[in-house]
């Protein structure tokens, strides 16, 4: 959904020139439930996602994504547009942009409300089909998956370590405890409620372990296997 102030600012940033392409960040909006909001908090904080998705701090190059991200015409026809990925087809894009040498920007002040899925089950197969699709982005364009791809699927094997440690020396959990609080207090902050920071924990697990282990899964199949291209609740994911 469109702020009134979206428009205008794409419209400065393009009067700037030099632009080929573009994409900006996303947020919550107010009215967003609070499972919303602390899954939008899940997909966009730099302690979930490494704040590549549109943030000031990151920790890789910044890839537009289809839910907010403009591309002019000629360069969208010369590029044939997205490809038939199921998932992952506006990473591809973007991958094929900087690659075709056309000058892509972030512009910070365009972003937009992005409502994501409304329960923790559909966004859970969600960012496991995104973990799936990280696969096939690096087997498109080698040399593409960077460390804070392959964070979520260490997170989730460090993670299933600790918890499994833990039943022996408890002492293994304080990681994962500290972790918790981390997510819930700078949730807190930045939603201004602190129901939202503790939902977040829950939100920001599912995060890292769906991609993690859709990651995983994909990495068995297609790497190890050599397994052709697949996604994960194809018949049930949007009901």
């Amino acid at each position: 959904m469109l702020p009134e102030q979206y428009l205008n600012e794409v419209q400065i940033e393009i009067s700037k020139g030099n632009c080929e392409a573009f994409g900006g960040p996303d947020r919550a909006d107010d009215n967003f439930s609070s499972v919303q909001k602390a899954i939008n908090y899940a997909m966009t904080s730099f302690f979930t996602t490494g704040g590549i998705r549109g943030g000031k701090k990151k920790l890789d190059r910044f890839y537009p994504r289809s839910y907010n991200m403009g591309i002019k015409r000629d360069v969208w026809i010369e590029l044939g547009g997205f490809s038939q990925m199921r998932f992952g087809e506006d990473i591809d894009f973007s991958l094929r942009l900087f690659k075709a040498g056309y000058n892509i920007k972030l512009f910070p002040k365009a972003w937009v409300f992005h409502k994501r899925r409304v329960d923790l089950k559909k966004f859970y197969r969600q960012v496991y089909n995104f973990g799936i699709a990280r696969i096939d982005l690096e087997i498109r364009h080698p040399k593409s998956m960077k460390l804070v791809h392959t964070l979520p699927a260490l997170f989730t094997l460090s993670t299933i370590g600790l918890l499994v440690l833990g039943f022996i020396s408890p002492i293994t959990w304080i990681p994962l405890i500290i972790y918790s609080l981390i997510i819930a207090i700078d949730s807190s902050i930045k939603n201004r409620s602190l129901i939202v920071g503790v939902i977040s924990i829950v939100t920001s697990y599912v995060q890292l372990y769906g991609y993690g282990l859709g990651f995983l899964d994909s990495f068995w199949k297609r790497v190890i296997l050599k397994g052709e291209s697949f996604t994960a609740f194809q018949k049930t994911f949007y009901k």
